[in-house]
């Protein structure tokens, strides 16, 4: 029970906590400590939106006043490796984890 609890599940898109894997399809995709927290973060919080600097603060250890930068590049492979339209970009503000799957490529 308690691993369901820390399991998400976006139509093909699996996220485990406890594992810390991602898949979809049943196929894992390979990230890194960054990425994965950043993907966990924001599928833990559908459809509401953070800023690059929330979205740091929350899944950083440190407190590098310049790190929210590497958000974007961090948000950029995980759209290129997982292939999903979830996250989307909230231009002039930061970024979502959208629960619409109403584009080709989203994960249904």
């Amino acid at each position: 029970m308690a691993d369901k609890e820390k399991s998400l599940q976006y139509g093909r898109l699996q996220i485990n906590l406890l594992s810390r894997t991602v898949s979809i399809d049943n196929l894992e995709i390979i990230l890194t400590r960054m990425e994965f927290d950043v993907l966990y973060f924001l599928a833990s919080n559908p459809d509401l939106a953070f800023t690059k600097e929330q979205i740091y603060e929350a899944v950083s250890k440190d407190d590098y006043s310049g790190g929210a930068y590497i958000i974007r590049d961090i948000i950029y492979r995980l759209r290129s490796k997982l292939k999903i339209t979830n996250i989307r970009t909230l231009h002039g503000y930061g970024y979502k984890f959208s629960t619409d799957n109403g584009k080709d490529n989203s994960v249904s």
